[in-house]
């Protein structure tokens, strides 16, 4: 299997399905705009749902790295920066062809939603980690570690919803995760 024509045949489809949906989408046209045959998409991709299927993989692997990111950090200032810069950065990258499984194929949308629930069970588990462990350490002041990562996620996928549904993404996920953390971290009194 020729990765660069896999990878044309993921990235074609992915733009089409964003653009005008994976139910008006059909695999003659994703062969047309990978500039390939349809017999060579059908040697990939038995369907278009297979197709789907490897872009939500390739999703859920992205989401893997971006633990063994935040696992990696034993700073627990860093652990948490590190964490809020993955996780705007995967949403940004991943909410369209998120919202299309979720809306367009339902057998899908449960694989899905499996992959996150198993991704923010070990993620907040982390970001509790560094909280207490802050904690601790004298870093930050005693809070609730479980509480304090929920308000952080919130904070992520708040800042995530705005940017997606008034469709404005003027900042790139690093300075969005930095605006965040600087409120997260400082907090809005001027002491």
């Amino acid at each position: 299997m020729a990765p660069e024509t896999y990878d044309k045949i993921l990235s074609t489809a992915r733009r089409l399905f964003v653009q005008q949906g994976y139910t008006a989408t059909s695999m003659r046209q994703v062969a047309e705009m990978a500039g390939i045959g349809k017999a060579t998409i059908y040697h990939h991709f038995p369907d278009k749902q297979s197709i789907v299927m490897a872009l939500l993989s390739h999703n859920l692997a992205r989401m893997e790295t971006a633990l063994q990111r935040v696992r990696a950090e034993s700073d627990p200032r860093r652990r948490i920066q590190v964490a809020a810069e993955t996780s705007v950065d995967f949403l940004f990258e991943s909410a369209d062809i998120m919202q299309i499984v979720r809306r367009e194929i339902p057998g899908a949308r449960d694989q899905m939603q499996a992959g996150f629930a198993k991704f923010f069970q070990e993620y907040m588990a982390l970001l509790a980690e560094a909280i207490q462990r802050g904690t601790e350490q004298g870093i930050f002041r005693p809070v609730d570690p479980l509480s304090t990562a929920r308000v952080l996620m919130t904070m992520i996928q708040g800042t995530f919803a705005m940017a997606y549904l008034i469709n404005e993404r003027s900042q790139t996920p690093q300075q969005a995760a930095a605006a965040l953390l600087d409120v997260y971290f400082q907090g809005l009194d001027a002491r």
